[in-house]
């Protein structure tokens, strides 16, 4: 459990959780846990910079099936829950694991990742594995109406974010998925059902991008 009592102390309340996370592989190699606290921790940090989220607050670890995080106000009681996926692609993963192993440099593609002949817009690929993350939730406990705030953090890690070098691309990538969430908005907003849907980049997070979509930088 850690207790932020203002945004100043917040890397103090953290200390080494969240910080870092291991290797894909061996005696050392990261848990699931350590994602998500991973990513948890640097969606807070820009959710209160933003004002989505208020100082004090607690974050603490929950057992499943219910989502990964509660959020406790300073008098205890819950004020959000959280859940934390990844945009992936199952091939990119088994590329990441198997070039890890390896221990050598590898070009996309080379252990059976997507793009092994480059790609001119990874923002398309990049949009539609969000998108995917969102719909594998479909009957998990984040998507259950609750008088609680409900918060799914989507972070990008495939070779398509792989090919978003800058921020510009970034920009471009997040336009893209706009575009493609403004076709089908009325369809996703039934599907998470009040659970705001976050993504958090590189160089950028967008609060609520099925809804008012807030996109800010991370620096």
């Amino acid at each position: 459990m850690i207790e932020i009592r203002h945004l100043a102390g917040f890397d103090a309340a953290f200390g080494e959780l969240g910080l870092k996370v291991g290797p894909r592989t061996g005696v050392a190699k990261r848990t699931q846990a350590d994602k998500e606290w991973y990513v948890v921790r640097r969606f807070l940090n820009a959710a209160l910079r933003a004002g989505i989220c208020i100082a004090p607050v607690t974050v603490e670890k929950l057992d499943p099936p219910a989502p990964d995080f509660g959020l406790r106000s300073e008098s205890g009681a819950v004020t959000g829950l959280i859940e934390i996926t990844e945009a992936t692609h199952p091939g990119d993963q088994r590329e990441m694991t198997e070039i890890e192993r390896s221990d050598e440099p590898a070009l996309l593609g080379e252990f059976g990742g997507r793009f092994a002949d480059g790609a001119s817009q990874p923002g398309w690929e990049w949009a539609t594995d969000i998108l995917d993350a969102v719909d594998r939730k479909t009957g998990k406990a984040i998507y259950v109406s609750s008088a609680t705030s409900r918060h799914l953090v989507i972070y990008p890690n495939s070779n398509a974010s792989f090919l978003i070098f800058n921020k510009k691309e970034e920009r471009s990538a997040f336009a893209i998925l706009f575009d493609s969430i403004a076709s089908k908005r009325q369809k996703l907003i039934g599907l998470v059902n009040g659970c705001a849907v976050h993504v958090l980049g590189k160089d950028h997070v967008c609060f609520d991008v099925i809804g008012k979509a807030k996109l800010v930088s991370r620096n």
